[in-house]
């Protein structure tokens, strides 16, 4: 047999996470459909060895060249079959120092050339697997050609078909669909009894036989299934049989040697993951349900994120043993994607206590005492049961036959529907008293993704509440601070999990992103309550992957929160992972995890800076100095200002502050207010120029060349006081090109829209060059700088800046401008409205005005360049390092270096190290004392390196060669090659690596 392990190695991947599927062991039992005994039987499946791991992840399978050769043909058949299995996208055909790779795909390719990614001829093809993992070309997940998108249109075709029939409800279609495609699965993988069996395909084509199979399925299955209408059968017509019966038909001769078509017959469930029917299921139940369901509900969760979930979680446990009796449970559990992933952990487990495989009363013994699941929806647990009846088949290595398979009922002791209208009529499921005493703290692991919904005015919200004061209280959280702000409802489910969890037990869930950015509406209160509560360990922030493959459908930015039940200590910190838009490896649905190089968080920290979880998503430990530091100044804010200088309103908002006038829409049409018609009159307004968005293209606006305001009425009416000039007026969607907040000044009276801030400083004695104040500063870098580093809002899921964004930034005091500060405004000012300075000019007198220093300036120039959530940011943050930038990366970290090394009398160099077109890394080496230019790095040295980022999916990685040499790899990604990196780089070296400042040179 080929060593699969060396021949990774020598195409630069990790050996150690290649495993044999001849040789089964615990770390293969997510491979279960290829260790069955179909794969025994099918001599197409026979020709695979392995796999190849990333992360955790597969990466790529592996078959014998020499096989292969003898079955021409099977090529196309073993990448379309595995293409089924829905998760790794490449496939390696493997031969004594060669490795062909093709990409995994269903689709109608039928020549091995139309394929094939890399092979052997390529001169770099040493760095195949690191690029291949890092870079994933044409492994982007296609509607068209992924098998759980195959599986959801063809599901959701066939429950629609079934809909439109007269008398089957939506329940009764969904169950009718679900047992035809449960069969289909029993049926693929030859599970069914002979008398079954032997006309398998045709077992839903009419009345009795669909009534039959249905029966010997409760039977079997103890009744736990999809419910039906009884009778069902006998009301459905010959359409809806035709409907059913495609489910279970079946390509004569095999499927794999047909062409690709998007149908049943074209599938096979003997490879299709019992994951992956689950997530097209809940998937069409979070796409399809009523609308009270979808307002209350979640979103679907993708495998790829419910792995991540319950694998850190579980290693949070700790040793082996910690697994044996191990309890989990997830309250909103869905169709039990999250169980699922679960249970075969729970089964790898036991397999690694005991090192036998796990037979058939192992695995029910797991199943029945470590699993649970709650949730309101009915048809979801439904299809969780058959979800973990199929996996418990799925994991046996004796399945055969079915009837030796017989299951206990799951209900109401694995599974729970907490939806009872008579005795828990509020609706709250699982945050209601339906969950009984019994379940606190009976769990060693509770995981999954509740649901995000805010707003949702639940009947008997005061229970939720109630219960959570409670428990914070318990906890030692004071002064009642608002701990679920706008009733959102996924906060409640941690706080629950706090009791549903044993004492030092793992929480871990899919939580709506606002939990870490949002600034408003009491969040600041309810985030610090939680963390005083609760030892987090880690959080994943996928803000800048929402809208990607990684979440699918999902717009909303999300996090991944992990954590020991318990109250912290007061030293306690976690580590904080923002994984950054990578477009071809996003595509694939995958995201890269760099733990070892993420930001530690104290907790206490987050009390002293809000903003901190904003700030090291769109920046660096370098921009939260500059924050700190600008804090620590006796500036005000611009809302403490006005409120002094110019004062408040009758309802208690800032005097002469607001958004611009609202035009009628629809909804506001149809109510009459105050004269009987629509919306207000807008005749305050008339006379006016209205101001529009081209208009603001100069400094100071010129109403001569406005239009004048047209309409007749409003939604709503304004302070006829914010139109008064004169005004400073600022557009709310910062411009991608400029790279700041648009900002004017009108000396006159002016109508605007809303989509702008106005600021007019009535009463000021000094208001025309406050509001050119104004215009300069908050149109400067620094200020939308600022906006990107602490707002709740842009740079997270919107490109507008708040105005009470703005209004908490710090500005310097207006009336404590020294003299020539004052001047310097003025002529500043109005040498802009020239054209004779422009706003760098701006920038720079700003920055004075700030005491900001030229490394300061650096830092913020480095995130706007690449952390402004605009696509041409994007891509230059994505872009390859030019050699310039790299050149300037390694001057700015020899600077930083240089007075560490020459403290300790020695010499230093840096150089870059060729790595080669197709590495993900670029390279550098720090050499002090001996032979700085004669130092030469060995090709093992480099693989070295290399292979040893790729194993972390590094960002950055270090390899100490002797004490003299440090040889360092970066992501080849603009974004890290800037100035502030260097020097945050040089601070790790200084920490880490000190002896090798200290290698002098030889007398």
């Amino acid at each position: 047999m080929l060593d699969l392990a060396r021949l990774i190695a020598e195409f630069g991947g990790d050996p150690s996470t290649v495993y044999y599927l001849d040789n089964p062991t615990p770390e293969v039992l997510a491979y279960a459909t290829l260790l069955g005994p179909v794969r025994k039987t099918d001599e197409n499946l026979s020709a695979i060895l392995g796999v190849y791991e990333w992360q955790g992840s597969p990466l790529m399978f592996l078959v014998d060249a020499d096989d292969l050769a003898e079955k021409p043909g099977s090529l196309l058949a073993i990448r379309r079959l595995l293409a089924m299995r829905g998760d790794a996208p490449y496939l390696g055909v493997a031969a004594p120092g060669r490795l062909d790779v093709y990409r995994i795909a269903l689709d109608d390719q039928k020549a091995p050339r139309q394929v094939r990614m890399l092979s052997d001829d390529n001169p770099q093809s040493r760095l195949a697997l690191p690029f291949l993992a890092n870079e994933r070309p044409d492994a982007a997940l296609s509607k068209q050609r992924w098998i759980s998108d195959v599986v959801l249109r063809l599901l959701t075709d066939a429950i629609d078909a079934l809909i439109v029939i007269d008398g089957i409800s939506h329940d009764d279609a969904i169950s009718l669909v679900g047992r035809a495609l449960f069969t289909r699965f029993l049926a693929d993988r030859s599970l069914l009894p002979a008398d079954l069996e032997k006309d398998a395909s045709l077992l839903f084509d009419d009345a009795d036989r669909a009534e039959n199979t249905s029966k010997w399925l409760d039977r079997t299955f103890n009744g736990d299934l999809l419910p039906l209408t009884d009778g069902i059968f006998y009301a459905l017509p010959d359409q809806g049989y035709l409907v059913l019966g495609n489910i279970l038909r079946r390509a004569p001769g095999g499927q794999l040697s047909l062409g690709w078509e998007e149908r049943w017959d074209r599938l096979d469930f003997a490879h299709i993951p019992v994951g992956v029917l689950s997530q097209s299921y809940e998937l069409y139940l979070r796409s399809h349900a009523p609308l009270k369901q979808r307002r209350e509900g979640g979103y679907y969760t993708p495998r790829p994120i419910a792995d991540l979930v319950v694998s850190a979680a579980f290693k949070g446990l700790g040793d082996r043993d910690a697994l044996k009796d191990a309890k989990v449970l997830d309250p909103a559990a869905g169709a039990g994607v999250f169980l699922l992933t679960a249970f075969r952990e729970l089964v790898a487990a036991e397999w690694r206590r005991t090192d036998v495989r796990p037979t058939t009363p192992d695995l029910r013994r797991i199943l029945y005492n470590q699993i649970t699941g709650f949730d309101i929806n009915e048809a979801a647990l439904r299809f969780g049961a058959l979800g973990l009846y199929l996996i418990s088949i799925e994991l046996d290595p004796n399945p055969q036959p079915v009837n030796k398979l017989a299951f206990t009922n799951l209900r109401g002791h694995v599974l729970h529907l907490l939806s009872d209208e008579e005795n828990d009529p509020s609706g709250l499921g699982s945050l209601g008293p339906l969950v009984r005493d019994n379940h606190r703290q009976c769990y060693d692991v509770v995981i999954g993704n509740p649901p995000w919904a805010t707003g949702t005015k639940l009947a008997n919200w005061s229970f939720i509440d109630r219960l959570v004061s409670q428990i914070a209280r318990d906890r030692g959280i004071e002064g009642n601070p608002a701990l679920l702000p706008n009733e959102v409802l996924d906060l409640p489910f941690v706080w629950r999990a706090m009791e549903w969890a044993k004492a030092e037990g793992q929480i871990a869930f899919a939580l709506h992103g606002r939990l870490l950015f949002q600034q408003g509406d009491g969040m600041p209160g309810a985030r610090q309550a939680i963390f005083d509560a609760l030892d987090v360990t880690g959080i994943v922030n996928g803000a800048e992957l929402r809208q990607t493959k990684v979440w699918p459908e999902v717009a909303a930015p999300f996090c991944l929160l992990f954590a020991c039940n318990r109250v912290p200590a007061p030293e306690a910190a976690f580590r904080f992972v923002s994984p950054h838009r990578e477009k071809s490896l996003n595509a694939a649905g995958r995201m890269r995890l760099d733990a070892l190089n993420s930001d530690p968080v104290a907790s206490e920290r987050l009390r002293e800076t809000p903003e901190l979880f904003k700030i090291l998503f769109r920046g660096t430990t370098e921009d939260v100095s500059v924050i700190e530091r600008l804090r620590s100044k006796d500036h005000p804010t611009l809302e403490a200002y006005w409120r002094k200088q110019v004062g408040l309103s009758d309802n208690g908002r800032l005097l002469g502050v607001g958004n611009g006038y609202q035009t009628l829409r629809l909804s506001s049409r149809m109510r009459k207010i105050g004269d009987g018609e629509p919306g207000v009159s807008a005749s305050y307004l008339h006379g006016l120029p209205d101001l529009t968005v081209d208009a603001l293209s100069d400094v100071l606006i010129d109403t001569g060349s406005l239009i004048e305001f047209q309409h007749t009425r409003l939604h709503d009416p304004r302070k006829r006081e914010i139109f008064d000039g004169p005004l400073m007026l600022l557009h709310k969607s910062p411009r991608a090109a400029s790279g700041r907040i648009t900002a004017a000044v009108c000396e006159a009276d002016i109508a605007y829209s809303e989509t702008f801030y106005g600021y007019s400083p009535t009463g000021h004695p000094n208001a025309a060059n406050l509001v050119r104040y104004l215009a300069l500063v908050l149109g400067s870098r620094f200020a939308v700088w600022w906006a990107l580093m602490t707002s709740g809002e842009f740079g997270v899921e919107r490109e507008v800046v708040e105005k009470a964004t703005l209004e908490r930034m710090p500005i310097p005091n207006f009336d404590r401008l020294k003299p020539e500060q004052f001047c310097a405004l003025r002529d500043l000012f109005e040498d802009l409205v020239k054209g004779v300075r422009k706003w760098s000019d701006v920038d720079q007198w700003v920055a004075e005005l700030y005491g900001l220093s030229d490394r300061d300036l650096q830092t913020i120039d480095d995130t706007l360049e690449f952390s402004l959530p605009y696509a041409i940011n994007r891509r230059l943050a994505e872009a390859p390092p030019s050699p310039a930038m790299q050149e300037t990366f390694c001057d700015a970290l020899a600077e930083e270096l240089r007075p560490w090394s020459l403290r300790y009398g020695s010499e230093l160099k840096i150089r870059l190290v060729p790595v080669g077109s197709l590495s993900p890394w670029c390279c550098i080496e720090i050499i002090t004392g001996d032979d700085l230019e004669n130092a030469v790095i060995s090709s093992g040295e480099l693989s070295a390196l290399l292979r040893a980022a790729d194993m972390i999916a590094a960002t950055e990685t270090d390899l100490l060669l002797g004490s003299s040499r440090l040889l360092h790899a970066r992501l080849a990604q603009a974004r890290y090659w800037t100035k502030t990196r260097a020097r945050l780089y040089a601070q790790h070296v200084v920490w880490t690596h000190l002896n090798l400042l200290k290698s002098r040179k030889s007398a």
